[in-house]
């Protein structure tokens, strides 16, 4: 059953919950998902199999919750993670950070690295807006950008997405990779070598961001694209979260 919390600035937070013995894992889904996704799902099964709790929600503008994606943007989002993380989750957590909420996991364990046991991100995307959309554009595309503020991109699956100018703007305030960040816990990523979206070079850009453990892998796959949803993946990430629970 879907419930809804209320924030202070009256954002409404849609998120599912389960209670659990084990140790509590909070999935973090990607830009323009939700917590329906395959892989939010598929985590749910197998936490409520293990007697974990699990909590998955969706951002302002997306899935259940209020606001539109195009009014909305990273400082939201995190925001709102944050505030369900206090208020809904007790003792530290397991991250798991699906695409930009692997950016978001990362603002996480600069934030409240008191609520976060181990993190664990998938095709993670940090500062995306910024190294993979603004730093590419040209200067004429970067003005029809501002112009018409949002743009385009094309991936090679043949979909198309949109990004707000106020999302790339805001991006550049919220930066991850531009500092150290210093974490005690596991960290583990598993990234797809034929990720077109996001490319797998990011995620050894991360392993140098981290201070203070060393702890750290990642996992990549040769032949896998960015949403790492066929059942092999995600019986993979599941392994992870077994291996990283040995260590908490």
């Amino acid at each position: 059953m879907t419930k809804f919390i209320n924030r202070s600035d009256n954002n409404i937070i849609a998120y599912k919950q389960l209670t659990g013995k084990n140790i509590g894992i909070v999935f973090l889904s990607g830009f323009n998902s939700d917590m329906q996704g395959k892989k939010a799902l598929y985590i749910e099964k197998w936490a409520k199999d293990n007697n974990h709790g699990y909590l998955r929600f969706d951002y302002s503008g997306h899935g259940q919750s209020s606001g539109t994606i195009d009014t909305t943007c990273f400082s939201d989002w995190y925001q709102d993670a944050e505030y369900i993380i206090n208020e809904k989750t007790k003792d530290k957590q397991i991250l798991i950070g699906s695409s930009m909420g692997a950016w978001i996991m990362l603002m996480l364990a600069k934030r409240i690295p008191h609520k976060i046991s181990a993190l664990i991100g998938l095709a993670p995307a940090p500062d995306f807006p910024k190294l993979l959309i603004w730093n590419k554009m040209t200067r004429d595309e970067k003005r029809e950008l501002i112009k018409n503020r949002k743009t385009s991109v094309k991936y090679e699956d043949g979909s198309k997405i949109d990004f707000s100018y106020t999302l790339i703007k805001d991006s550049l305030k919220n930066l991850t990779l531009s500092d150290s960040i210093y974490f005690n816990g596991p960290i583990y990523l598993y990234h797809g070598m034929a990720d077109d979206a996001v490319p797998f070079d990011l995620s050894l850009k991360i392993i140098k961001t981290f201070k203070g453990t060393n702890d750290i892998k990642l996992l990549l796959e040769k032949d896998a694209g960015h949403r790492l949803s066929d059942i092999h993946q995600l019986r993979s990430i599941t392994n992870i979260i077994e291996e990283i629970k040995t260590k908490i």
